[in-house]
C-alpha cells in the first residue's frame, strides 16, 4: 500500500509542483501590485502634507517681508499673529 501512495505521489509530484509555483507567482503579482498601491497613495499623502506646509511657510514669510519693509506695523500685532 506504501509503495502505491509513493508511485502516485512520484507521478503527481510535477503537477503538484507546476500548481505551487503557479500560485506563488500569481501570489507575488498581487503583492507586488497592491504594494504599489500603497506606495502611490503615500506619496500623494506626503504631496499633500508638503504642500501644506509650504504654503503655511510662504505666508509666515510673507508676513516676515512686511514687517522688515514697513516700519509702521504694530509689531508685537503681527508677532502675536505668526
Amino acid at each position: 500500500m506504501f509503495e502505491l501512495f509513493l508511485i502516485i505521489m512520484i507521478f503527481l509530484s510535477p503537477f503538484l509542483l507546476l500548481v505551487l509555483i503557479k500560485n506563488y507567482f500569481t501570489y507575488r503579482a498581487t503583492a507586488k501590485e497592491k504594494s504599489l498601491l500603497l506606495q502611490d497613495k503615500n506619496q500623494k499623502n506626503t504631496i499633500v502634507t508638503m504642500q501644506k506646509k509650504l504654503d503655511f511657510l510662504v505666508e509666515r514669510v510673507i508676513v516676515l517681508e512686511e514687517l522688515a519693509i514697513n516700519k509702521n506695523i504694530d509689531l508685537s500685532q503681527k508677532i502675536a499673529q505668526l
